[in-house]
């Protein structure tokens, strides 16, 4: 067995230092070190850790692929193409640990309606304004919002992902396809009537036959995780499906679908200006929810591995996917699943593991596709409830219950409630919304400390009860006077509660605001406070401030009561600690 380099998601340092201790050094393979792969014998190592995930993970990963492809209005090939190109682009440069591209769930209804309004060679090019929509939400930095969500909310949104996964793929585990060939078209009112139609009109051999493959998949997953039980799944697939063909398999639903590339036609698009900018307008949600998705299927497997995620390469990670999807007849895609990681934990293993995917689909269902075809529905049904199974976060959810945070566990299960009702964007964007309401309760809190002295022997008002103690410049007044000291930040949420202390300070000859602790401060609270200010000189207050710096005083002067209070009234109110 070679020996494993050392040399996994460092810094250039790590990895320098790790290139010493397995006496590996660059070489000709320097060109792709992004893999970590500095010669044969460390490629092949990768190879060998690598195959079992990446092919494993290519096919779970397949009933998914071809029905977002059909889903989308196009044909389930699409799919497979925008699986391969997604796949082979995270390999190379995803900044996520764990995540797998594939063909974006979150937007096949907007996909839906540009192809029946436009047809389907509009879709290409949608992805391809989509992947540079995205780079542009890059170079704003908009996709570190993701830094801000809950747990909770992403745990939901995986929640409600596995619940919606079930419904979508039930009608697999009754040996019948009304989700997959009905697109577009509503069947049954209600779930009660749908599983009513299946049990009527499925077949329950196919059933058990399915509950069959997830329980040897999921004791045999806990006996013994490292083996790719799913490949002998498939394989086994494989030998009933072509030895006793029947119709119950993946030819039955999508033909014969394979693997093909067709680049972008743009010059046969007959599209008026109108029409481009509806477009345009439909690619604008598109881009943002294939970023959101992203981001949180890569939160999800930085929680997954305790591996941090770089969002920014994360996000040109998903740009250039779309962009090249798009130039090659595909579809919007993003990451959406945790890898079948089969006790991998590490960035490079990962890397490997995603272009062992994209190789296996190119295999599969590209080169023995009519093979691959012809696999029973209810193989496919049982590799499906694995993933069911495994998407929610069930050690998440049994933690919370446990340290009794039943609080938080509710708004996990409002948020997946919401996820399958509604759809996964309008649950994290209401699950963010009440988070951040939260927050900006909690940071309206004023923080600050205020001293009163009304006969020259400072003594402490009832806001504190700490011991005495001066340490910004004060100056030498004549009379009572009032220190109010802010602390922390001074922002457009808090400022108010600050306005309204104020107000509440017993009346002295002198008020001085220290800024010696204040960390930052925004616009519109610098133009509250200069009000505030301004309100308390007219009603005979001497006001000092003191603690600012030169940053602070040049942001000020932004404001035009500041500008004139620094330069205008420097002879009367004095500026200390600068």
């Amino acid at each position: 067995m070679n020996k494993a380099p050392l040399l996994i998601e460092m810094d250039q340092i790590k990895e320098e230092e790790s290139h010493k201790v397995s006496g590996i050094r660059p070489s000709k393979f320097s060109i792709v070190s992004r893999l970590s792969v500095q010669d044969l014998q460390s490629a092949w190592f990768y190879v060998q850790e690598t195959w079992k995930s990446g092919m494993s993970q290519a096919a779970l990963n397949i009933p998914f692929v071809l029905a977002l492809g059909a889903n989308s209005g196009v044909s389930a090939a699409m799919g497979l193409t925008t699986a391969f190109i997604a796949a082979f682009v995270n390999g190379f440069f995803s900044g996520s640990n764990h995540s797998i591209y594939m063909p974006s769930w979150t937007i096949t209804g907007w996909n839906y309606v540009l192809t029946q309004q436009y047809g389907i060679q509009i879709l290409p090019l949608a992805t391809l304004v989509s992947g540079l929509m995205i780079y542009l939400i890059s170079l704003f930095k908009w996709h570190h919002l993701s830094d801000y969500i809950p747990q909770y909310v992403i745990e939901g949104f995986y929640l409600g992902s596995g619940f919606l996964f079930l419904i979508l793929y039930s009608d697999y585990i009754f040996g019948i396809t009304d989700n997959h060939t009905n697109v577009g078209q509503k069947l049954y009112s209600n779930l009660i009537e749908m599983y009513i139609s299946y049990y009527e009109r499925g077949d329950l051999y196919n059933v058990l036959y399915t509950v069959l493959i997830f329980m040897f998949l999921q004791f045999g997953y806990k006996f013994h995780r490292p083996f790719p039980w799913v490949l002998l799944t498939t394989s086994f697939g494989l030998l009933i499906g072509n030895l006793y063909p029947t119709e119950k398999c993946l030819r039955y639903v999508y033909g014969n679908t394979r693997l093909q590339f067709n680049l972008i036609q743009i010059n046969e698009l007959d599209l008026g200006f109108e029409s481009i900018f509806e477009i345009i307008q439909i690619c604008i949600p598109i881009a943002i929810c294939v970023t959101i998705q992203n981001l949180l299927c890569a939160r999800g497997a930085q929680s997954l591995t305790e591996v941090k995620c770089d969002y920014d390469q994360e996000t040109f990670c998903v740009s250039f996917a779309n962009v090249i999807s798009g130039l090659v007849g595909g579809i919007p895609c993003c990451a959406s699943s945790r890898m079948y990681t089969l006790n991998i934990r590490l960035r490079d293993i990962n890397k490997w593991s995603s272009i062992i995917n994209a190789c296996s689909i190119f295999i599969f269902y590209g080169i023995a596709s009519q093979f691959f075809m012809n696999i029973p529905l209810y193989v496919i049904a049982g590799q499906i409830l694995l993933v069911v199974y495994q998407f929610p976060p069930w050690n998440y959810l049994i933690k919370l219950y446990q340290t009794k945070r039943r609080l938080t566990l509710f708004k996990c299960i409002l948020i997946s409630w919401i996820c399958y009702n509604y759809g996964a964007m309008y649950s994290t964007i209401i699950g963010c919304l009440h988070s951040l309401f939260l927050f900006a309760q909690k940071m309206s809190g004023a923080a600050s400390e205020i001293i009163v002295n009304t006969d020259h022997d400072a003594r402490r008002s009832s806001y504190i009860e700490k011991e005495q103690h001066f340490d910004d410049d004060l100056p030498k007044v004549d009379g009572s006077y009032t220190l109010y000291r802010f602390s922390g930040s001074i922002n457009y949420i808090n400022i108010n509660n600050h306005i309204i202390q104020i107000k509440q300070l017993a009346f002295t000859d002198y008020i001085i605001f220290s800024f010696r602790y204040v960390s930052v401060f925004d616009e519109q609270a610098i133009d509250k406070l200069a009000i505030m200010i301004e309100n308390l000189m007219k009603s005979q207050h001497e006001i000092y401030l003191t603690g600012l710096h030169k940053t602070m005083i040049e942001e000020m002067e932004y404001n035009s009561f500041f500008k004139e209070f620094f330069v205008l009234c420097h002879d009367k109110v004095k500026t200390l600690g600068q």
